[in-house]
């Protein structure tokens, strides 16, 4: 893990405003949800992190938004940070400037039409980013933010995933869980756990910045 880190710090640096890490010494992990809402999972997933006083950020799928519009009532998402994941969960390669931006803004404003929340933060579709992004983030004040772990909660059982957790996070890093159906079977039995784990080892939480 730590030689993967090395190998990110790397080929990161020459791409401006990436965030996937903050300084250890922070003693902080940082909880983020890809894909949703997802009412049956979001619900419980909110009501779990305001009974452990956690705050996360949510990277909102706008076909997502669209796809639940009728069932968002009651996903409360105070306290919370709120990002975009574009429109389409597509990879980005083959996009042009354009078609992101209009994605982005479209997200934006159904996040906008549903929370009343303004969104400064965009992860993109399997963390995969082009150069066509970076014009479209300026064009849409966006900081792009990426992660330092992944849950794999879409396709590990519960046991396997703490282990990996347990093993490859460390404070200072940006966690990736979904919020999404494939994840469902999963999510609300790993998290009691991992935040116990967090806890022992001194971590807080917080939200990206």
């Amino acid at each position: 893990m730590k030689f993967y880190k090395r190998l990110a710090d790397i080929f990161y640096a020459p791409f401006p405003n990436i965030c996937w890490k903050y300084p250890p010494y922070e003693n902080t992990v940082y909880l983020t949800f890809d894909d949703g809402p997802y009412p049956p999972l979001t619900r419980p997933l909110l009501a779990l992190l305001k009974h452990e006083q956690i705050p996360a950020t949510f990277f909102l799928s706008g076909e997502s938004i669209h796809r639940y519009r009728h069932d968002l009532e009651g996903i409360d998402y105070s306290g919370h940070q709120l990002g975009n994941h574009l429109y389409h969960h597509i990879p980005l390669f083959g996009l042009k400037t354009r078609r992101l931006v209009r994605e982005i803004n479209l997200t934006d404003e159904l996040i906008l039409k549903h929370w009343n929340r303004l969104v400064t933060v965009f992860r993109p579709p399997y963390g995969v980013f082009s150069p066509q992004l970076f014009p479209a983030l300026q064009s849409t004040s966006k900081k792009l933010v990426l992660w330092t772990s992944m849950a794999y909660d879409f396709k590990w059982d519960k046991g396997r995933i703490l282990k990996h957790l347990y093993y490859v996070v460390h404070a200072g890093d940006i966690v990736v869980f979904h919020d999404a159906p494939q994840a469902e079977k999963v999510l609300l039995e790993v998290l009691p756990p991992f935040i116990q784990h967090c806890r022992r080892k001194g971590w807080g939480f917080g939200g990206i910045q």
